[in-house]
């Protein structure tokens, strides 16, 4: 089962493609242009990404992230609304090619949204995995923040339902690295244990109140 599904392949997509590549992540790329996506090193599917059905053959019904870079905003507003349609509970990442559809990318159902190039690649790509610095500031206030479980820690112990992070904070734990394994397909489940570390995403405001709640 795919778990990540990347909708485009241009420049911004293919800095993406290689980031998933080298973590070893199993994706899937949509693109209308095949020649761009044959012989490369993963699955793709040819096909608009505004099209229901060619998201259907991706699989977007079961992945846990979709990464939207397609090069028209007007398409990447209509892809995040259908895709948000199939599948109410992945995560959606996206490109805006103009500062002034951040908003309405939003009101779409994304749930975040960078909108520099080549930078904005990279980043989602970061994002989707849990990896990066210890905080990356992203646009519009935007933080991810990676934290450290310690023995101490009220966390320890709990599972990510119990934890109640997002109804009471806001922010979302969209990774968990263990032991040298860094997994992204978040289950409510999941029990909390000393040693994880933890990959956070929200606003600043947000972050910061994560970090006086449970840094010690």
């Amino acid at each position: 089962m795919k778990k990540f599904i990347l909708l485009g392949y241009g420049d911004v997509g293919r800095s993406i493609a290689h980031v998933l590549q080298d973590a070893r992540v199993s994706f899937v790329v949509v693109d209308k242009n095949e020649a761009k996506l044959k012989e490369r090193d993963f699955d793709y599917v040819a096909g608009d990404a505004t099209d229901e059905e060619v998201l259907r053959r991706a699989g977007i019904k079961n992945a846990t992230t979709v990464i939207i870079v397609l090069n028209d905003d007007a398409d990447i507003i209509f892809t995040t609304l259908v895709a948000r349609n199939i599948n109410p509970h992945c995560i959606i990442l996206a490109r805006a090619n103009a500062t002034k559809s951040i908003d309405k990318i939003y009101r779409a159902g994304a749930d975040y949204v960078a909108s520099l190039s080549i930078v904005a690649g990279q980043m989602l790509a970061h994002i989707a995995l849990g990896h990066g610095e210890e905080t990356v500031t992203v646009l519009s206030g935007l933080e991810i923040a990676r934290h450290h479980v310690t023995r101490d820690s009220p966390l320890v112990g709990k599972s990510i339902a119990d934890a109640k992070i997002r109804k009471r904070i806001g922010c979302t734990i969209i990774g968990i690295e263990e032991n040298g394994k860094t997994t992204t397909d978040i289950d409510p489940s999941i029990v909390i244990r000393e040693g994880m570390t933890l990959a956070i995403i929200g606003n600043c405001e947000q972050i910061s109140k994560f970090r006086e709640e449970y840094a010690i």
